[in-house]
């Protein structure tokens, strides 16, 4: 199996990713590893035309306060020299081969929400809303959640919580009267996932305590991955992500209400990691970082910034570091749960340094991460024995639990294929 880090600095604050390689590695394990390769789109070969405003009026109405553009300043000087530094030891593509959907990237620059519509085409069939109606089961008359738990002796009818306990993946066939031709969904070695709306707590935790009550678990997790659904303005009249089916909020206080609603602090462990995807837009990061916001809520303190910037082939930002309209990077905010004084009952305040790393990759689909299974592992108590929780997920992971009303969408057949047999020498 091909390792996704193509490149990684010996202080691990710099790395080169394969994004959907990173995601393929996630499906397996080294005794049972994916081989089959992640459908993406086609890797750009050029930064995106500039749509930069002209004027010096429609400049300053980009124009941020003080410390947003300060902020910016430092990540553009932080990325500077880190492509530097990648550009010095690193010679080849910046990403992997990669087989890709029909349809070629638009000639001109489209926002990273839209895409040629024979590309989303092919991805929005991937997944049809009726694929999931024969794994939501109706709930049962006592209102708890039902749990397939699979096993070598085979699997029971389908659930709202999926659990493979085996140590190869299984494979979840879909079809029925209603659904045009079959399907079949892979869930990884160990993983589990609540395949649900994110705004049903309630239900999840219902699985969940459910689950370690039968396995003898824990309720809690070492590390919580979150990539919200936060206000858009390039969606905002269909209230819905490009190629998702999470709906986006229309405002952040419809967020913070649905992100805090969750309960998310129960399910922390003792200094639990917590990453928080974000975008450039100040009122979102506050939204996370201020007095009262999310970490505070959660008891959580920032420790680490990770940069991710996306590139084309050859190792350019796809837009200009600097640019007004659209950065070419996007930001995880992590924090540490805070270690609570069992004597007194407070949270220790010390004071961090925030430690800023980069990671560089050519962008994949419309809002497909890389996976950070292999990056973050390092950050956490035990590489081999930890438990991981992602929120508003979109694709499973070894190991981990996901939870989702999408939370299975590219682990669906369609989305994959088999790596092609090497040619013959005819000599």
């Amino acid at each position: 199996m091909v390792d996704p880090i193509l490149w990684q600095n010996e202080a691990r604050d710099v790395a080169l990713i394969d994004i959907p390689r990173s995601i393929a590695a996630a499906q397996g394990t080294v005794q049972h590893p994916c081989h089959k390769l992640l459908l993406s789109n086609e890797p750009l070969r050029v930064p995106f035309p500039s749509n930069e405003p002209k004027s010096a009026a429609a400049k300053a109405k980009l124009c941020s306060g003080d410390a947003e553009q300060n902020l910016h300043r430092e990540y553009a000087s932080i990325c500077v020299g880190a492509l530097a530094e990648v550009k010095a030891k690193w010679s080849g593509e910046w990403c992997l081969p990669r087989p890709f959907v029909t349809g070629k990237l638009a000639t001109k620059r489209k926002l990273d929400d839209e895409r040629p519509k024979a590309q989303m085409t092919a991805m929005s069939a991937v997944q049809p809303s009726e694929l999931y109606q024969t794994l939501l089961p109706e709930s049962d008359d006592d209102g708890n959640s039902r749990i397939l738990t699979v096993t070598d002796q085979g699997i029971t009818p389908s659930a709202t919580l999926v659990a493979n306990l085996n140590e190869r993946p299984i494979f979840l066939p879909v079809s029925g009267d209603h659904v045009a031709g079959a399907d079949r969904y892979c869930v990884p070695p160990g993983s589990s996932f609540c395949l649900g709306d994110c705004h049903n707590a309630r239900g999840f935790r219902a699985a969940l305590r459910q689950q370690s009550n039968q396995q003898d678990m824990s309720k809690t997790f070492d590390f919580i991955l979150l990539d919200p659904p936060w206000p858009n303005r390039s969606v905002k009249r269909t209230h819905q992500t490009a190629g998702s089916t999470y709906n986006i909020a229309t405002n952040h206080r419809e967020i913070e209400d649905l992100l805090l609603g969750m309960d998310l602090d129960m399910l922390m462990a003792d200094e639990c990691l917590v990453g928080v995807w974000i975008t450039n837009k100040q009122a979102v990061r506050e939204l996370v970082l201020n007095e009262g916001g999310l970490f505070d809520s959660w008891g959580v303190q920032l420790v680490e910034e990770w940069i991710w910037l996306k590139t084309t082939g050859q190792g350019e930002p796809v837009t200009p570091l600097d640019a007004l309209w659209r950065k070419p990077y996007e930001v995880l905010l992590l924090g540490r749960r805070r270690r609570i004084d069992r004597t007194h009952g407070s949270n220790d305040p010390a004071e961090v340094d925030i430690m800023r790393r980069v990671l560089m990759g050519v962008p994949d689909l419309h809002s497909r991460k890389p996976c950070l299974k292999e990056l973050i592992e390092p950050l956490l108590p035990s590489s081999d024995d930890y438990r991981a929780l992602e929120v508003f997920a979109r694709y499973l992971v070894t190991g981990w639990w996901s939870w989702g009303d999408e939370c299975i969408k590219f682990n669906s057949g369609y989305c994959w294929e088999e790596p092609r047999a090497p040619r013959q020498s005819t000599n």
